[in-house]
């Protein structure tokens, strides 16, 4: 099994001009703790719940404050033909509860959530382990 048989299709990308309301009310309405952010089709970084709360209100930066002054430039991420086994591995390692899934040539994919619902698709992973599927 690979990543793309457990991930989840991207439901929108940022741009870095985008405010902190509106990542908020993106982040939001996907039900996900990060999103991906591009400028001109290149994944430039992502917004997370952390850094809207963390270095958005807690500094006291307006609402309608760019996500570029927040945003967080390290992604973590993975391809979408990796084997879904090495990669669930390395969420629940790095205790992280999504990756950003991109294909081979770079472009966005989707993501891999480690929310309660996807990771009840994990136990499929585990299943065609034992049984050698």
């Amino acid at each position: 099994m690979i990543v793309a048989d457990l991930m989840s299709p991207l439901p929108e990308t940022l741009a870095p001009t985008a405010s902190l309301r509106q990542a908020a009310a993106a982040l939001a309405q996907a039900h996900l703790n990060q999103l991906p952010v591009a400028l001109d089709g290149r994944l430039i970084g992502v917004i997370t719940q952390r850094d809207l709360v963390d270095y958005g209100l807690a500094r006291g930066l307006a609402p309608a404050t760019a996500i570029l002054a927040v945003m967080s430039h390290y992604i973590d991420w993975c391809y979408e033909d990796e084997d879904a086994r090495d990669v669930t591995g390395r969420l629940a390692d790095a205790d992280l509860d999504s990756l950003i899934v991109m294909t081979r040539d770079h472009k966005l994919a989707g993501v891999l959530t480690a929310a309660p619902p996807a990771r009840a698709t994990w136990q499929d992973v585990e299943l065609a382990e034992v049984s050698g599927g």
